[in-house]
């Protein structure tokens, strides 16, 4: 995603990322895997089987502990399980 300097979205890039319920913090590994406020560092996937499959490890659950998770899409914020 590409953020014009008042903070909208330039251009949209489909993909999902984590986030925490209220959307306000996002999964990272930049640089090191933990929860940032800066959806630019966002880790993205390219489908929902990704997603799924980098949440199962052991060392993403540590960090996501009792957070309820949510897999938003990153061009409109949106539950990946949302329909239109």
């Amino acid at each position: 995603m590409i953020l014009d300097l008042k903070g909208n979205t330039v251009t949209t890039v489909h993909k999902i990322c984590i986030s925490n319920y209220n959307k306000d913090k996002f999964l990272t590994t930049m640089p090191s895997l933990k929860w940032t406020d800066n959806f630019n560092l966002a880790c993205c996937f390219e489908n929902e089987q990704e997603v799924i499959d980098f949440t199962e490890n052991v060392k993403v659950q540590e960090v996501i502990g009792d957070e309820l998770e949510l897999y938003i899409w990153t061009d409109t914020r949106q539950s990946i399980f949302e329909k239109d």
